[in-house]
């Protein structure tokens, strides 16, 4: 089946149309025998209908085995690539960055050259899988088409990579907000005042020294999250590169590539709920 012409050819065998076709030449064969046999007037006319849906058989089947397959991307637009819909959520990313940026402008902040670089990477991402899906004999890369299952994976990986960049962005937000030195000073004040209250009200004291030891734990391990999927973005963005731009590539060595990247991504998948969760902690 590795063979892409007896694929193509038995795909055309199975499709409904040239079934149809061959079952129609058939029926009409026999018709014409038994109307040969039973001296029926209208033998020939089944003959002829039967010769006739033959050769519709025969065209469709070369029509078909002669097309792009169906199973890889060769110029044309996949159905599950929808460029509107990834246009949204570009323009929602970014309308978060830039609410980010101005909040960091606000607050003084200084805008680092990685997280300016870093701003256009979902539109890169983009940007790649239109080319992979509609235009990569065009590339420079070695691979000129591109089985199915990597195909669906793509657009899977390029899913993956908008969530992870609102999930970026909720963490961005609350890095503005605050910072380690911010939340230590504070928990160094709360213990302070733990020290110093006697009688029931150190227990309300107490309660507001562990909410924010929570803080500065949650803020630390968003910084984490941060570092880890800032490095699933970039894995990714190497993977599309590698399918667009990579030499010597086979299709074998692609698979294996997407292979482990996928299970990269899921070993370190974290829902949009825990993160969410951290972020509120910060907040609080």
């Amino acid at each position: 089946m590795d063979n892409p012409v007896t694929r193509r050819t038995v795909r055309s065998a199975l499709h409904p149309r040239n079934i149809l076709l061959m079952l129609t030449s058939i029926g009409a064969f026999v018709a014409a025998v038994f109307g040969i046999a039973a001296s029926v007037v209208a033998w020939p006319v089944a003959l002829i209908g039967g010769f006739a849906a033959l050769c519709g058989w025969g065209i469709s089947m070369v029509a078909e085995i002669f097309r792009a397959d169906s199973d890889y991307v060769k110029g044309d637009a996949r159905s599950s690539f929808n460029a509107r819909e990834r246009r949204q959520k570009l323009r929602d990313v970014e309308g978060q960055l830039d609410e980010v940026v101005k909040a960091a402008q606000a607050r003084r902040l200084k805008i680092s050259p990685d997280f300016q670089q870093r701003r256009m990477q979902l539109r890169r991402l983009m940007e790649l899988e239109h080319q992979i899906a509609t235009n990569l004999t065009q590339t420079e890369g070695t691979i000129s088409v591109l089985p199915n299952d990597i195909q669906d994976e793509v657009s899977q990986f390029v899913d993956r990579a908008i969530d992870l960049s609102f999930l970026r962005t909720s963490m961005l937000r609350a890095f503005v907000r605050t910072n380690e030195s911010a939340l230590k000073e504070e928990l160094r004040t709360t213990q302070q005042r733990v020290e110093r209250t006697t009688g029931p009200a150190k227990a309300d004291i107490e309660l507001l020294y562990s909410a924010k030891e929570e803080q500065l734990a949650a803020f630390r391990r968003l910084r984490n999250d941060l570092v880890g999927t800032e490095a699933q973005l970039d894995a990714i963005e190497a993977f599309l590169q590698t399918i667009t731009y990579g030499q010597s590539l086979t299709v074998g060595s692609v698979r294996q590539q997407m292979i482990r990247l996928k299970t990269k991504i899921e070993a370190r998948r974290q829902s949009a709920e825990e993160v969410q969760r951290l972020v509120n902690g910060l907040e609080r």
